[in-house]
């Protein structure tokens, strides 16, 4: 048993953790059908966590456990998950003989506590039973919910998992015990999501199946996922605001991507880092991460980078930075009055002085005296843009980015203006 002493979650969710999983988890995963009208998915291959201020999903391999802090009453149980990976709702406080508190360590609304999100291409619409893979420690670990593109309909709600310490397939209502289902109105992408119900739920994989008859073989890992990555553009995630996760792009030669535990507010599962030894490399083609994103709402964007030099103490005694990158756009045009970006033209963003850990400060780089200059474009019309990204500072490190329509730049961000942007949600792909 391996039952660690708690510590706040804030503080637990705040530390990342460097261990670098598959690099092929760096893109995001679409699931597809593995044969017509089933669809498997692999639960730690999420694109997205949000509602985890209080309790989120943590994978678990064989070379990767949860960060310590995190009280759970079980061991590793990553021996016959598979894909040799599994998900655990955590801090597990909830277990036999003790209270149960809404909001903390159980929630009967779905939807309301530590979500994950997946992105699924189905060939055929109509109802899908869903089966999951799980393992429950004692009965009050096998429980959660499932949910369609936003919503949490009640045929999704309350699913009832094993909770006889082993991994075991089920598709049943905690109180009427029918099976699970979600009705999957159009053919095409669409979201599925998995939300806790009680704590220390532990998820390998589910399936989503037409076949009403279907039944997994018990103690079987099942069919495997097949997926491609998405290329859609992203969408507004609200009027004027486009939020990308750098993970977003699958990590191209130069670039690692790198798991880091969720943090609160946050929704991505890791971040990309910079390999290439040195501080002044040229933007290299084969390098470059790229993103596509969709303007609703014309006007002048301001781009926030949030990302963290390799070594903010090598030279404390210049503004001179180290920690930068290359960017360009590739559509749009330059905003009157703004350090200009060109057209498909590399420029060099900066983070100015030498903060710890992640930062928001994002800057044009002019060169000495290195003043603020926020990175501003213009889009004039509604369409489809491309932002790209390349290495220069060895180490640097890339989380994500917000594209926001402003009337008046902001050059810096206070503490509450930085979190509010970490807190936002991710741009849908459309």
């Amino acid at each position: 048993m391996r039952l660690i002493q708690s510590l706040p979650l804030s503080l637990v969710l705040a530390a990342p953790l460097s261990t670098a999983i598959a690099a092929d988890r760096s893109g995001e995963r679409v699931f597809a059908e593995t044969s017509p009208g089933l669809v498997a998915v692999e639960a730690e291959d999420y694109f997205a966590q949000t509602k985890i201020e209080k309790r989120a999903w943590f994978l678990t391999s064989a070379s990767r456990l949860p960060p310590v802090g995190l009280p759970d009453i079980d061991t590793s149980h990553v021996a016959g998950a598979g894909g040799g990976a599994y998900i655990e709702v955590l801090p597990d406080t909830g277990v036999d003989g003790r209270k149960l508190t809404p909001g903390e360590n159980i929630s009967d609304p779905p939807g309301a506590m530590a979500a994950a999100h997946y992105r699924v291409s189905f060939a055929t619409a109509g109802t899908y039973t869903v089966w999951a893979r799980a393992f429950g420690t004692d009965g009050d670990d096998n429980t959660l919910h499932f949910g369609l593109d936003g919503e949490w309909p009640s045929s999704g709600a309350r699913m009832h998992t094993f909770g006889g310490k082993e991994w075991r397939w089920a598709s049943r209502h905690r109180q009427h015990r029918g099976r699970i289902t979600l009705e999957v109105p159009t053919t095409g992408l669409h979201e599925i999501s998995i939300s806790m119900r009680e704590d220390g739920c532990e998820l390998d994989r589910f399936l989503l199946v037409r076949d009403a008859a279907f039944e997994p073989v018990a103690n079987e890992p099942g069919p495997a996922a097949l997926y491609t990555l998405a290329t859609e553009p992203f969408a507004e995630a609200s009027p004027g605001v486009i939020v990308i996760e750098a993970e977003a792009a699958a990590a191209p030669t130069g670039w690692e991507f790198v798991e880091t535990t969720p943090q609160p507010g946050g929704t991505g599962r890791g971040h990309l880092r910079w390999t290439v030894a040195g501080q002044g490399q040229e933007a290299v083609d084969d390098s470059v991460l790229s993103y596509s994103f969709r303007i609703g709402t014309p006007g002048t964007y301001q781009l926030h980078l949030r990302s963290r030099m390799p070594d903010p103490k090598n030279r404390p005694n210049t503004l001179d930075p180290d920690g930068i990158v290359w960017v360009r756009f590739v559509g749009g045009a330059d905003a009157p009055g703004a350090f200009a970006l060109g057209e498909n033209n590399w420029v060099k963003v900066a983070i100015l002085g030498h903060p710890e850990g992640w930062t928001w400060d994002t800057h044009a780089d002019r060169g000495p005296p290195h003043p603020d200059s926020p990175v501003l474009r213009m889009f004039n019309s509604p369409g489809v843009h491309r932002v790209e990204f390349a290495g220069r500072s060895h180490g640097h490190a890339i989380d994500r980015f917000v594209l926001r329509r402003v009337d008046v730049p902001r050059p810096r961000l206070n503490a509450d203006e930085e979190h509010a942007l970490l807190a936002l949600p991710i741009s849908p792909r459309r």
